[in-house]
């Protein structure tokens, strides 16, 4: 450590009000630099995907700061937070979020649009990046005719269109077969290397924490 942060979390907590309070984290300070790859590994209902939502500002925490590039987002609004997500993150959530009405190629230039890329070059990144994940065949698919573990694909590679300098990926390869996990993880861990990247990925499959550079370890919190 000593280099550049990309992120930072002082002191945060983060806890659920319902029927009953329910603490997820508990002052957890964490210090990521610009271009480390981190796993977060933990059981399910450890908070792994909760880390994310709080990084990238999806989730506002109880107590505590976080600053990304050395800015508190807890200080911005939401507009101001939708923009960064926008020009500074790329994201895969577990759920996907993708249109299933549009096809595959429209769904990962959608990013771009948003950045107020023209059309043409839209499409030529979104075409390199599928190309890149080895489904530039697939590009005029129904996002909504695909399988879960194609969708996945779909999703990892729209989160990488826009270069972003921070990459958060939600258990990316829980639907993917074996050898699809493998190319996706060596294309992420050479874009960690060549593009000095930083890369974030939860998940409780060891296989991915033996390529990161550093492992985070998140215990379940017992209520």
């Amino acid at each position: 450590m000593g280099g550049k942060l990309a992120i930072s979390l002082d002191n945060v907590s983060k806890s659920y009000n319902g029927s009953f309070n329910h603490d997820i984290f508990e002052k957890v300070n964490l210090k990521i630099e610009l271009g480390e790859f981190v796993v977060a590994h933990g059981p399910i209902g450890s908070g792994k995907t909760t880390l994310l939502n709080l990084i990238s500002g999806l989730t506002k925490p109880t107590k505590g700061r976080i600053q990304i590039n050395g800015i508190d987002i807890g200080a911005m609004d939401n507009n101001s937070l939708a923009e960064m997500r926008a020009s500074t993150f790329g994201i895969v959530h577990q759920t996907q979020n993708l249109i299933p009405e549009l096809t595959i190629v429209e769904n990962i230039e959608l990013p771009l649009v948003f950045l107020g890329i023209g059309r043409e070059e839209r499409r030529k990144r979104a075409t390199e990046s599928l190309r890149k994940i080895g489904i530039a065949k697939m590009a005029e698919r129904i996002v909504g005719n695909l399988s879960v573990g194609e969708k996945e694909i779909v999703a990892i590679a729209r989160s990488m269109v826009g270069n972003p300098a921070i990459v958060l990926m939600d258990e990316p390869t829980e639907a993917l077969d074996p050898i699809m996990a493998e190319m996706v993880l060596s294309l992420v861990r050479g874009d960690s290397l060549l593009r000095k990247k930083t890369i974030i990925i939860t998940t409780h499959d060891r296989r991915i924490a033996s390529i990161a550079g550093r492992v985070i370890h998140i215990k379940r919190k017992i209520p």
